[in-house]
């Protein structure tokens, strides 16, 4: 693939995002979108439209991992350490302990369904998605309970049951729906096609109604006077995750199309639905929202600029 072929792509990838994101400041600021209607929608999708996307995304994924164990291996072991590394260096970038979750989150959740295998597809066919769908089932369930935990984890009340928190986790309606279409996935179960396609109408709406809502949640007050936390967790999501990541995913023998799909993968901007957990677990949204435009801005110069390097010197 020629170079600018890639950069045409990346920028109809994003641009839509940001038009999508457009609409949703501009219905706030016309007085369309109601506190009400975002936390009502936001409940929805979080309960309804997202689950049903995972569910469905996940129950069609080829879960096999007897082709690419190291890549499944080395790309799960990236994650957990990376996560685990924004997890120890948040108190030291964010002051006020109830947005170091916020923080947390929004500098490890990649947009892995919509930008990940997007760019898989472009820059490597179908054989592309396949290696990346590998890890992805792990990725999403990895992803949400770490998200949900580190919430839960700075939104607690001193003395607070564990067991409220264990429980809140365990009826997580992502959760679930994620280890349902994982074990339909590896059954290769098939709904019935008038379900199926319900379904997929229901989880169409998740992504746009997202991006609306990060739109009406923006804070451009911040964005003028962006907190180190805001930038932080944007920039170590699109370029230290992809600095240290690829780095020691090569060192453990990765090469070629699985070194770049690492790549596109830790390079992935922050998923919007990061803002609706926010939203659901009492976290600051609007830094939420915040994390997301600029590590969309930062992803899209960071994908460019890597993508160019890696293939013009023959790592990936």
């Amino acid at each position: 693939m020629q170079h600018l072929e890639v950069v045409g792509f990346v920028f109809t990838a994003i641009l839509p995002v940001y038009l999508l994101t457009a609409l949703g400041v501009l219905l706030r600021r016309m007085g369309w979108l109601s506190e009400g209607f975002l936390h009502d929608s936001s409940r929805i999708v979080f309960n309804f439209a997202a689950p049903t996307m995972l569910f469905l995304a996940l129950s069609s994924a080829d879960l096999s991992i007897a082709e690419a164990p190291r890549f499944l291996f080395v790309s799960v072991g990236l994650l957990i350490l990376l996560c685990l590394l924004a997890w120890a260096l948040a108190p030291m970038i964010v002051s006020r302990r109830a947005d170091r979750g916020v923080f947390i989150q929004g500098a490890t959740r990649g947009n892995l369904l919509i930008s990940g295998l997007a760019m898989a597809y472009n820059v490597y066919g179908v054989e592309g998605v396949a290696l990346a769908s590998l890890p992805m089932g792990i990725f999403i369930i990895f992803n949400n309970i770490y998200s949900i935990s580190v919430l839960k984890f700075y939104s607690q009340l001193e003395g607070a049951p564990a067991k409220n928190y264990l429980s809140d986790i365990a009826k997580n309606p992502i959760i679930i729906s994620v280890l349902l279409g994982t074990v339909a996935g590896t059954l290769e179960l098939q709904l019935p096609e008038a379900l199926a396609n319900s379904g997929r109408l229901l989880g169409q709406m998740t992504v746009p109604l997202v991006l609306i809502n990060v739109g009406a949640s923006l804070d451009f007050a911040q964005l003028r006077s962006p907190s180190l936390a805001g930038w932080g967790a944007a920039l170590y999501k699109c370029l230290l995750m992809p600095a240290l990541g690829v780095p020691l995913a090569w060192y453990c023998g990765l090469r070629g199309m699985e070194l770049g799909i690492i790549f596109l993968v830790l390079s992935s901007p922050t998923s919007t639905i990061s803002v609706v957990f926010a939203q659901v677990f009492g976290g600051n949204a609007k830094m939420a929202a915040n994390i997301v435009l600029l590590g969309g801005l930062f992803s899209f110069l960071i994908v460019v600029a890597g993508l160019i390097f890696l293939r013009s010197f023959g790592f990936a």
